[in-house]
């Protein structure tokens, strides 16, 4: 399949149509925060930036080790008729690098083992995807605990081919060339959107346009990753407010929630 960066629709002679009929791609950000967790803008900020200025159909919410920006996403997707449709999630922090974890509705514990948390997130019924994977720029999964969790029985269910940050930049080539010689993962394509101007600069197109159809894509391998990337203009606009909330205040309430748990698991 090829797809255009500018979002239309693949080339799909595989994909199955009524004969005569004209197939609709649908279009999905599936990695962005919020200010619940490192990200910028609110859920609320958020779906309304999603409504009018974009096109997908899907996002999904997937803070740092945080499920509030997720369940609050659910929640807010149920007052009000939306034009698109939200899946919950988070990213996980293991010891290996992140893990993005969709159709999930709990946190995991941060700094297990890669395998031990993709055995949580399996068992939550969820997704594990390889955001940014191989990135030295932001804490990713290397090649070689991809590859060996690749032979595992718990592999992933997709891997992050298209992020627009820097981050994702510097090993997009390698991640699609592994991708295509020896994972053959379905691809994902995320923003990971930490403020409204980043949304949708990272998708993931596939057959239809509902989170039902996204799902059989996912399974059917026919999902497309595109995007456009950032520069360091679109980097500096929003630099020095992103460097505050991911590195000193969201790690702060982390550690905070992590002392507190304890306190309460020992009680």
């Amino acid at each position: 399949m090829i797809y255009n960066p500018n979002g239309e629709a693949p080339e799909a002679a595989d994909a199955p149509t009524e004969p005569g009929a004209t197939l609709k791609w649908g279009k999905a950000d599936l990695h962005m925060h919020t200010s619940l967790g490192d990200g910028l803008a609110s859920v609320l900020q958020i779906f309304e930036y999603v409504e009018n200025h974009t096109d997908l159909d899907i996002i999904a919410i997937t803070d740092h080790d945080d499920i509030r920006g997720a369940m609050q996403a659910l929640e807010l997707a149920q007052k009000r008729k939306w034009r698109f449709q939200v899946i919950p999630g988070n990213e996980i922090t293991t010891r290996q690098g992140h893990l993005l974890a969709l159709f999930v509705t709990r946190e995991f514990p941060m700094l297990r083992s890669l395998e031990a948390s993709m055995e949580a997130v399996h068992e939550a019924g969820g997704l594990a995807i390889a955001p940014h994977p191989l990135s030295w720029l932001t804490t990713s999964i290397r090649e070689k605990s991809l590859l060996l969790q690749h032979t595992t029985r718990l592999p992933f269910h997709g891997i992050e081919t298209f992020n627009p940050s820097y981050a994702g930049r510097v090993s997009h080539t390698r991640v699609k060339e592994l991708n295509t010689t020896v994972l053959h993962l379905p691809e994902f394509g995320g923003s990971d959107a930490h403020a409204n101007s980043m949304i949708g600069r990272g998708f993931t197109m596939f057959p239809g346009t509902t989170v039902e159809e996204l799902r059989r894509a996912i399974d059917a391998k026919t999902t497309v990753a595109g995007g456009t990337f950032m520069n360091l203009t679109d980097h500096a606009a929003i630099a020095a407010p992103n460097l505050w909330k991911s590195m000193i205040v969201h790690p702060t309430y982390k550690v905070k929630r992590a002392v507190t748990r304890r306190l309460r698991g020992g009680a």
